[in-house]
């Protein structure tokens, strides 16, 4: 059950970053052939996860989110932003817990009306293990979604999250919390015991 899980993968992004490369082809000869780079380190990470029955070093989950980020990027342009501040690496996770967090930021933040969407990815190590911390500056999550509750439009989202924190809790009693962020926007916070 946890294996299946793992494969979140939208078809409807697949098909738009195609497209994408097939415009860029044109376009922006070095940028598509960087996208197709990305993209198929993106593709590689996400099938390779299925087979993964461990944790993985955090780090190769950061190249997969850096990945997915970078072709959103491509896509986007000005409508997204992203930081990272992520010094403290020593420590490993189930697959497929950052980037499904980064991929609902993106979802649900990015929209041309709006300014541009904000995402910071940071770690931190604490006296009982490490914490990786997603801030958005989008529109933020639901009531129903901050307070774990299904059923609610957001379903989406509350069932992509709670993959993540199945995943957490059994593979390695980690936790995931959900909260707004100072300023609008959320704030996820995943921690990993030692």
């Amino acid at each position: 059950q946890l294996k299946i899980r793992t494969l979140q993968m939208r078809p409807h992004f697949i098909y738009n970053t195609m497209s994408n490369i097939y415009y860029l082809c044109e376009r922006d000869p070095k940028k598509a052939q960087k996208v197709v780079e990305d993209f198929n380190k993106y593709l590689h990470k996400n099938f390779s996860a299925v087979t993964k029955h461990d944790l993985i070093p955090f780090s190769d989950e950061l190249e997969h989110t850096r990945a997915y980020l970078a072709v959103v990027k491509a896509r986007y342009e000005r409508l997204l932003e992203v930081e990272y501040d992520t010094e403290y690496v020593s420590f490993k996770l189930p697959p497929l817990t950052l980037e499904p967090i980064a991929e609902n930021a993106v979802k649900h933040g990015i929209d041309p009306e709006l300014p541009a969407l904000h995402v910071l990815i940071r770690t931190e190590k604490t006296d009982g293990g490490a914490r990786v911390i997603v801030e958005d500056s989008g529109p933020g999550f639901s009531e129903e979604v901050t307070s774990q509750r299904p059923g609610s439009s957001d379903d989406d989202v509350h069932i992509g999250l709670e993959n993540v924190r199945e995943r957490l809790r059994a593979l390695c009693g980690g936790t995931l919390s959900i909260s707004p962020r100072d300023g609008g926007g959320s704030k996820v916070v995943i921690f990993i015991p030692f």
